[in-house]
């Protein structure tokens, strides 16, 4: 698997390995915007049009930031914001996934994601983010062309978080996420979404048939991701797109508001795998749960 391949697994690509079914679906927005709104905290808005991302403004002050995200392609999308590793470039980003390799760039495990939910086409969704002082970049593996981002330090020590109480906590590791055991209430709700792994992790929520046991969904997406049907297997192809989050670094969190309808859901991680390249799916990254 080459250097694009894998970087086409992240982020706001990272639906692109399924059915293209899941781009005609919809996503659900965002519940509690204007809860968030009313925050007080600083404003960030990311624009992607048909060619590229725009970002407002493009100076920003360091801490939690309310991220604003308006999709105005044809599909659902959203966006991966990275720290520029030091010595790398918008330029270097793009060569880099422009040009192959046998491994991901060592790099693409040493700076910060900072996440972003994900935006139906035609609509805008909101969620709260973490942003450290430095040279930042809104891109997506597609060929589109890329947003700097400037985060300057701020003058007092920025909060552990923000004013917000999260009515679920997902934790997301190798290779797992946690916090979904339980039914979750079909209503309005606040995700806090924290990664603890050692690796970059993503999340993507989507639909699945009524009563799909956890076996029966590894087993379909490694079938599906493989070109290895089984017996047993579930159609994923139809499985409607519902929420989630772009690439988060280690120990980055931040908030989505949701408002899920009743049902039965699979989250799953395409991050590449740091030593093997692989999709985190392909290595169990991947959880049924329940909306009742």
């Amino acid at each position: 698997m080459d250097r694009r391949e894998l970087l086409r697994l992240m982020g706001s690509a990272a639906v692109l390995p399924l059915a293209p079914t899941w781009l005609d679906n919809h996503l659900v927005q965002a519940q509690g915007a204007t809860a968030l709104t009313n925050l007080g905290l600083p404003e960030l808005t990311v624009t992607l049009t048909d060619t590229e991302y725009q970002v407002s403004p493009a100076t920003t002050t360091a801490g939690w930031t309310l991220l604003t995200f308006e999709n105005q392609q044809q599909t659902d999308n959203s966006a991966d914001i990275m720290l520029l590793p030091p010595g790398e470039s918008i330029e270097s980003l793009l060569e880099a996934i422009a040009s192959p390799s046998a491994a991901p760039p060592a790099w693409l495990y040493e700076t910060i994601f900072a996440g972003a939910p994900w935006v139906p086409a035609g609509t805008s969704d909101q969620a709260v983010v973490l942003l450290t002082a430095g040279e930042w970049v809104v891109f997506s593996p597609a060929p589109l062309t890329p947003a700097g981002l400037t985060v300057t330090e701020e003058d007092a020590t920025p909060a552990a978080s923000p004013s917000l109480t999260a009515d679920l906590e997902v934790t997301m590791q190798e290779f797992a996420f946690l916090g979904l055991d339980n039914p979750v209430p079909s209503e309005q709700q606040l995700w806090k979404v924290t990664n603890a792994g050692q690796q970059p992790h993503l999340m993507t929520l989507g639909s699945v048939p009524g009563g799909t046991t956890q076996a029966q969904f590894m087993e379909s997406l490694t079938a599906m991701m493989t070109g290895t049907p089984t017996a047993d297997a579930i159609d994923l192809g139809s499985m409607a797109t519902i929420a989630g989050c772009s690439s988060l670094s280690t120990d980055q969190s931040l908030y989505l508001a949701l408002d899920l309808p009743v049902g039965t859901y699979g989250a799953i991680c395409f991050f590449p795998d740091e030593q093997t390249g692989a999709p985190h799916v392909m290595l169990g990254m991947a959880r049924v749960f329940t909306v009742a």
